[in-house]
């Protein structure tokens, strides 16, 4: 009965500790703080339950675990968010490299030509670089892009 007593009187200090520290927290991060004692709380009395025979023991596992398993699943969304807003970040950056200006020795390299090639062999080599690589058959926006503007590199120098 007296080791009950003091694990109570240790239960409720640690709940005052805790409630304190939180105060002193700004007030935007009290909440979060709050659901982890709430969400805590619940999985200790879940298996403290399940340890004195009133609740399957399953149901203690589960009750315990849930605090770890909100944890880790909070985590996995902020790395991908994290990882959506670098990804995005990129594209922005190689949408801006795709605008930037093309000259002609360029062009020939990301085509694959030598210098003098035809209208016939720019268009065909565009042709071929597009069935491998144009976003709706694996390639990517960039890649298309690049193929795009040194052809018209090409073909807008023959002409001009």
């Amino acid at each position: 009965m007296i080791i009950r007593l003091l694990f109570a009187a240790l239960v409720l200090y640690g709940l005052y500790r805790f409630v304190k520290f939180v105060q002193l927290k700004p007030a935007k991060e009290r909440r979060a703080y709050y659901m982890t004692l709430v969400i805590g709380l619940g999985a200790a009395a879940l298996v403290l339950l399940s340890l004195t025979g009133r609740v399957p023991w399953i149901a203690g596992v589960i009750g315990g675990a849930l605090p770890f398993v909100r944890q880790l699943a909070l985590k996995y969304a902020y790395q991908r968010l994290a990882s959506n807003k670098q990804e995005s970040k990129a594209g922005s950056e190689q949408s801006k490299a795709a605008t930037a200006p093309m000259n002609k020795a360029q062009a020939l390299s990301t085509l694959g030509l030598e210098e003098g090639a035809s209208k016939e062999e720019i268009i065909s080599a565009h042709r071929k670089l597009m069935q491998k690589f144009h976003p709706d058959r694996g390639g990517n926006d960039f890649l298309a892009s690049q193929i795009n503007h040194a052809k018209d590199v090409l073909l807008d120098e023959r002409h001009g």
